[in-house]
């Protein structure tokens, strides 16, 4: 599987925002189960039912979001350095 930075629009590929936004909706996806799981609200799924979903949200975000940083890790770490606080000299 090839992934590109192109913009969406512009490929039939799966680009990098492509992941991000499947990251993003899993995410939110897990949040509102996650709201409904503390009302103990499971809807027609049984609680046992209910945390095993959750899980599988989780580990599909972590590997979503895993692919996007080793396909940019140089970003990442340009993040990291600039945030990195500066010491003074002298």
């Amino acid at each position: 599987m090839e992934v590109t930075n192109e913009h969406q629009q512009e490929t039939a590929g799966l680009t990098q925002g492509d992941l991000a936004m499947a990251a993003f909706a899993l995410a939110e996806v897990f949040n509102s189960y996650l709201e409904k799981y503390k009302e103990e609200d499971f809807g027609s799924l049984t609680k046992d039912q209910m945390e095993q979903s959750m899980h599988s949200l989780r580990i599909a975000f972590t590997k979503f979001d895993s692919l996007l940083n080793v396909i940019n890790p140089v970003e990442e770490q340009a993040t990291e350095n600039s945030e990195t606080p500066e010491t003074e000299e002298g």
